[in-house]
């Protein structure tokens, strides 16, 4: 079959779930025959690995990097097409890109397009698609696609310096709220009755928080929580916050004179009365790596959800915040300490050095303690293991 049937047949694979078909005269248009012959299986190459499923279709998009298009199947899940497609099923948060509140990963549906490559996974639809499998590689498009380089400011110390846009990593916000302060805790407001007999509270149901007219208005949003625990200083037991759960976010209808009328716009899990509030801050899904943090070492402090070990993608709590030195995008790296060793042969002391065994990107950062992703592990980590100043 030649190179524009092949196009064709895979067009038609991708079209053919949302009832689409081929435009009229098409060249080199597949024969009924064919298109009746078409399945993901026979339209996909298969994996290197005995008995492993069947890959998407190769595409390139506009800068012509490579990707491949995913036709969900009945009971696929993100978790799912991530481990065939990237090899582990703990990327797709950080790098899922259609819509951030998309936390279920069971909210996709047979016959949807998604677009796969290390960097992202977004939803795709069926003309995308086809656009994305005509795209062309990055060699094949010439250096007339590389990037221009930049113009060097008039005045600049360093004429031959280029500058450039940081490099940033997508996140997911929830995770990335973890932690709070002691004194925003305790200053809250909270959710203090429900307008429904009913226990908890879900979406679009209506509710009334402890902030008088004076306070809010109609249209401010809040962020709803519960504290789960307290984070404490591996090392010295001291305070320096609080773990919180999200459970979503609420709008203000109408204010009283001691209260005010809000109703649930999202909610991620169950509300109820006492549940505490925080201004609702804008979603961010990319954060901008700032590069080493030096001069800062310390302790990982608290692990969420009651977890003993933690690996690539997980959370962790440290003892170290902007007090330290510490910001959104700080790289820190977790290391086993060295320590003397005897050389036998030549009978005498010599010490093993340190190793790096994590990479870690600041997410949140408090006075005194940070949330930090973990970007890569080769080993568990545990409460107590050191972190210092990483590279990027």
């Amino acid at each position: 079959m030649t190179t524009s049937k092949l196009l064709n047949l895979a067009a038609a694979l991708l079209l053919a779930p949302v009832g689409l078909a081929l435009a009229e005269g098409a060249p080199e248009a597949l024969t009924s025959v064919e298109i009746a012959k078409i399945t993901p299986e026979s339209a996909a190459p298969a994996l290197a690995a005995p008995g492993a499923q069947a890959l998407g279709v190769t595409g390139y998009d506009a800068q012509g990097r490579e990707g491949r298009i995913h036709v969900v199947r009945t009971g696929d899940t993100l978790w799912d097409v991530s481990n065939a497609y990237l090899g582990t099923p703990w990327v797709w948060p950080s790098i899922w890109q259609d819509n951030r509140n998309i936390e279920n990963p069971h909210l996709i549906y047979p016959g949807d397009h998604i677009w796969i490559t290390p960097w992202e996974m977004r939803k795709v639809t069926a003309q995308e698609a086809v656009a994305l499998i005509a795209g062309e590689p990055a060699a094949a498009q010439g250096p007339a696609q590389s990037m221009p380089a930049a113009t060097p400011e008039a005045g600049s110390a360093d004429p031959e310096r280029v500058p450039q846009e940081p490099a940033t990593i997508r996140v997911s916000d929830r995770e990335r709220i973890g932690l709070l302060s002691a004194e925003t805790v305790d200053a809250a407001a909270s959710i203090v009755a429900n307008t429904s007999p009913r226990l908890m509270i879900s979406q679009q149901d209506e509710v009334w928080i402890g902030l008088a007219g004076g306070e809010t208005g109609p249209g401010e949003q809040f962020t709803v929580y519960r504290v789960a625990d307290e984070v404490r200083d591996f090392e010295s037991g001291r305070m320096l916050g609080y773990h919180v759960e999200l459970l979503g976010w609420i709008e203000v209808l109408e204010t009283r004179e001691e209260s005010s009328l809000a109703v649930v716009r999202r909610s991620a899990s169950e509300m109820q009365v006492g549940d505490r509030l925080m201004p609702r801050r804008k979603p961010v899904g990319a954060i901008a790596l700032r590069g080493k943090a030096t001069d800062v070492e310390g302790r990982i402090s608290f692990l969420p959800q009651n977890r003993t070990a933690m690996g690539t993608l997980d959370y962790v709590y440290l003892n170290r915040g902007t007090v330290d030195g510490l910001g959104v995008g700080s790289a820190l790296e977790v290391y086993r300490k060295g320590f003397p060793a005897h050389d036998s042969v030549r009978d005498t002391q010599v010490r093993v050095s340190d190793r790096v065994v994590a990479d870690l990107l600041v997410v949140r950062a408090e006075a005194e303690a940070s949330v930090a992703l973990v970007r890569r592990t080769d080993e568990e980590l545990a409460l107590g293991d050191f972190f210092r100043g990483g590279a990027e």
